[in-house]
């Protein structure tokens, strides 16, 4: 059955698998919720069905394959060949159903061209900066030239398609202040923080840690985890080296690592070297609905990002959703950070100091009542950016670009800024 002309039409390309993409996942469903008729076009992996419906959203899959760790010319290429696919796709699809708006998730910001067509005939745009381009690909290059050649023609790429769009949504007040200083306009931002679902992470499923009153045993080890992303950036090799110090005084600690990417087998091997490979596990990612369970088997998270010019602006989603699980946090004393906990929530730690890191660790894991102590201080940080108020600030946004019908007020949430 067809929408009414006043539904809200709404299409999000991602170079990503759906649902997989948490972001990507938790904005389309919140349009559906609201009644918005959304279409989500994006990678397909292996298996998966071309058209499918979802949690109320509609999704159509290209066929081609992401891939992790390529070079950067092939990944470029990846990229404009999906650009190609999914705007030829995006317009057949507009050219029915007449999108009022087409939200793009980076990478890369040129992707917004996909658009073209659908912006030519009325639709607005989005281009949703969730990493900024030019200080993530001069993170990738290293040192040396390359990096300040990239960190140019990522730039310029950025503000093209920054300029192009009819709103840029980015994920946080760092993000937010690099694009102000490069000449996006204010009254063209949004935020739109990353918080943690409810579907997701139901409130039913808060526990107490596993050794929230002990120390640790041979049989229920004292586990630090990490989830997401396995890049250089993010620092894992750190975390490895920080539970090798921190056996030395507390032997029944364990590393749990749940996540993908290319930087996997130099952890193994650093494991093996430091002899605790017994003490790391690493898992495969999983859906959605099931990152709740790896979450509240642990005791603590670490979140170990490298200051490298992009890993310290990042306010990584996994923060959010140890807050909201009742879990303590270690992680990287960073401005992206700062800017959300106060430093009594939670450890900091300094960025690349395995030694830090490792004295975090061994004084949480001794003093079970200073996590109880920081978890309910990030739990009442985190209040004002609860996914229902993000979700209520996307749906508005949807609502004024569209011009379809009068826009609720916007809903009153905290601003995301320095503490």
């Amino acid at each position: 059955m067809r929408m009414s002309n006043d539904t809200i039409r709404v299409a999000a390309v991602t170079f990503d698998y759906y649902p997989f993409d948490v972001r990507v996942r938790r904005l389309a469903e919140a349009a559906a919720d609201a009644g918005y008729d959304m279409d989500v076009i994006c990678l397909r992996e292996p298996g998966e069905a071309r058209r499918e419906v979802y949690n109320g959203v509609n999704i159509y899959r290209v066929p081609q394959h992401r891939g992790f760790g390529k070079a950067l010319p092939l990944t470029v290429l990846a990229w404009c060949w999906f650009m190609l696919l999914s705007g030829a796709l995006l317009t057949r699809l507009h050219l029915r159903r007449r999108y009022d708006v087409v939200h793009v998730h980076n990478m890369p910001d040129f992707l917004v061209f996909c658009a073209l067509i659908p912006k030519l005939l009325g639709a607005k745009v989005i281009l949703d900066v969730q990493d900024v381009s030019p200080e993530l690909m001069s993170a990738k290059a290293g040192q040396g030239r390359a990096r300040a050649l990239l960190f140019r023609l990522a730039a310029l790429q950025e503000a093209i398609s920054a300029r192009f769009a009819d709103s840029v949504v980015t994920v946080g007040w760092p993000f937010e202040r690099l694009l102000l200083a490069r000449g996006v306009p204010q009254k063209k931002l949004a935020i739109v923080l990353n918080s943690a679902d409810p579907k997701l992470f139901p409130p039913s499923r808060r526990c107490s840690a596993p050794s929230e009153q002990s120390q640790g045993s041979a049989e229920q080890p004292l586990i630090i985890m990490y989830w997401g992303t396995v890049a250089e950036r993010n620092g894992l090799d750190i975390a490895i080296r920080a539970l090798a110090l921190a056996q030395k005084q507390m032997p029944h600690l364990r590393l749990d690592i749940m996540g993908r990417g290319e930087h996997l087998p130099a952890l193994r091997q650093l494991a093996d070297e430091l002899g605790v490979a017994g003490s790391v596990r690493v898992s495969d990612p999983v859906p959605a609905e099931r990152i709740v369970d790896f979450v509240v088997h642990g005791d603590i998270g670490i979140i170990p990002y490298r200051v490298d010019g992009f890993a310290e602006l990042v306010l990584p989603t996994k923060a959010y959703e140890l807050a909201w699980m009742r879990r303590a946090i270690i992680a990287s004393d960073t401005d992206a950070i700062r800017s959300m906990f106060r430093p009594e929530s939670l450890m900091l730690c300094a960025p690349s100091d395995p030694e830090s890191f490792a004295a975090a660790i061994v004084a949480l894991a001794s003093d079970p009542a200073r996590r109880e102590q920081l978890v309910a201080a990030a739990a009442e940080d985190y209040v004002p950016y609860q996914w229902e108020a993000m979700g209520a600030r996307y749906q508005h946004l949807l609502a004024t670009l569209s011009h379809k019908r009068a826009a609720a007020r916007e809903p009153e949430t905290a601003s995301v800024s320095t503490r």
